[in-house]
């Protein structure tokens, strides 16, 4: 045997990886063996195939699937290194674009719970300016008092949501439309980055809200109570969103009933 060749245990020692690992880069058929002892079945690698190995950790780093790496070899089997950099650099600015919308994401409840924070404890009837809001609606027929109901209801407008491009945050909650007949419910939940030419898209501009804190149990009849403190028949909307706070209890939803003023 020429002395150029390595073994398999030098060869994965070279770069710091599990011998098995080899053995599976050579079942995927990405990196084989150069020479394979007939009687002892050994494994053995040239020196020039380290780059094809670094390209597989960098692969592995840019989060490019293993099993795909056959589609980034020529008729030869060597690997198309540019491809393989084009991709990787197309998945990283992805992840950058999560990171960063994690980040905003993380903010914007981290300034809501602040906010909140403010009114926490209040009691009665008080008056809270808000920001301008967009809020993705979808009509809801159901009973409130059935969880599993109200659940599918507002995950399903969570991942549509999402499937537009839009970023869905909380609060969400319930809005309740005074001005139709009858009077109408729908889920929504407060979006980013929202498509104005989405027809379940609701602005609500920066305002006055006439606010009153309360805990929605499932037997609770929202429009009862929201005719104890409001004159439904003056009212077009009124928001109840759920209010989070630094701490979170479960066996209620803290939630504020907002009316525009």
């Amino acid at each position: 045997m020429a002395k150029e060749y390595l073994t398999i245990r030098r060869f994965a020692q070279l770069r710091g990886v599990n011998i098995n690992s080899l053995r599976y880069y050579e079942k995927l058929k990405i990196l084989v063996p150069a020479w394979i002892d007939p009687q002892t079945k050994y494994r053995y690698y040239l020196p020039e195939q380290l780059i094809t190995l670094d390209m597989i950790l960098l692969c592995i780093q840019l989060g490019i699937p293993l099993k795909t790496l056959r589609e980034y070899m020529d008729e030869n089997g060597n690997l198309k290194e540019k491809v393989i950099l084009e991709k990787g650099k197309e998945r990283l600015l992805s992840q950058i674009s999560e990171l960063q919308q994690g980040i905003e994401l993380t903010e914007f409840q981290i300034n809501s719970i602040e906010e909140n924070q403010k009114y926490s404890g209040q009691t009665g009837i008080y008056r809270r300016r808000i920001k301008e809001r967009y809020l993705m609606e979808t009509p809801f027929n159901g009973d409130f008092g059935a969880l599993h109901e109200k659940e599918e209801a507002a995950m399903k407008l969570f991942n549509d949501a999402q499937a537009q491009s839009m970023v869905p945050v909380f609060p969400a909650g319930i809005v309740i439309h005074c001005e139709t007949a009858p009077i109408s419910y729908s889920f929504f939940v407060q979006v980013l980055h929202p498509d104005r030419s989405v027809s379940r898209i609701i602005r609500i501009p920066e305002a006055e809200f006439l606010c009153r804190q309360l805990d929605i149990t499932p037997e609770m009849d929202l429009l009862e109570t929201l005719r104890r403190d409001f004159d439904t028949d003056q009212l077009e909307l009124a928001i109840i969103a759920n209010m989070p706070l630094a701490k979170t209890s479960f066996n209620s939803w803290h939630s504020e009933v907002q009316v525009p003023v």
